[in-house]
């Protein structure tokens, strides 16, 4: 038994390291080349892998593009919570530097690849668009709700720490997640239509100062 249980370990830490590795190839294809341009011949190339190797771990090129978001929410999910213990912690002092925190989660990913929140654009359309394997659909489904969830938690302590006034924790986080992927969005509509006329950096500053007028206490 024990034998097994390690010949089974191994398989699956085997078959995570491939999907990791198909999943990075894919990025490398689908970011540079867009997703309608990008072939499945492609990415095999890149990963140094079969096709047929690659839809045994995602069916269809739209399961293997949406899949790449799973890893930007578990990096979401993975700050959010970081900052949300050093809240605990007693770390912030300050409702101001706790919101800029909290918003440079997302604008420092959108630096570093603005292709991934393109992706998130089309999953909100994917269900009219696409067929996505269900597995792969709820896997981001839930990473997105957890997400929400640990931004409410944060607010309640903030709230419990006085260092924000007390609001409906649902709405205002659906105030400010929206806020946040908003500007995003928006920006990045400008950007790629040629226009760099504001600064995403300022805008978010702007974002905080608007917020903490209305919510920060200290």
């Amino acid at each position: 038994m024990y034998k097994k249980n390690k010949l089974r370990d191994r398989k699956l830490r085997e078959r995570e390291q491939r999907a990791d590795e198909i999943l990075t190839a894919a990025g490398k294809v689908f970011f540079t080349k867009g997703f309608l341009k990008t072939t499945m011949d492609e990415i095999a190339y890149e990963a140094g892998i079969s096709k047929p190797t690659i839809y045994k771990f995602f069916p269809t090129k739209e399961d293997l593009y949406f899949s790449l978001l799973i890893p930007e929410l578990q990096e979401w999910l993975h700050n959010i919570e970081e900052i949300n213990v050093q809240l605990q912690l007693n770390m912030y002092s300050s409702g101001e530097k706790l919101l800029r925190n909290v918003m440079n989660v997302f604008l420092k990913n959108y630096n570093k690849n603005p292709e991934l929140f393109r992706i998130g654009e089309l999953f909100q359309q994917a269900g009219k668009l696409w067929t996505i394997d269900k597995k792969i659909d709820s896997t981001i489904r839930i990473l997105s709700r957890a997400v929400t969830g640990e931004m409410r938690s944060l607010y309640d302590n903030a709230v419990k720490q006085g260092i924000m006034r007390d609001f409906d924790r649902y709405s205002f986080t659906e105030v400010l997640l929206g806020s946040i992927f908003g500007i995003i969005q928006l920006h990045d509509a400008r950007l790629q239509g040629g226009n760099e006329e504001h600064k995403l950096e300022a805008i978010i500053d702007t974002a905080v100062d608007l917020f903490s007028g209305s919510i920060v206490l200290k």
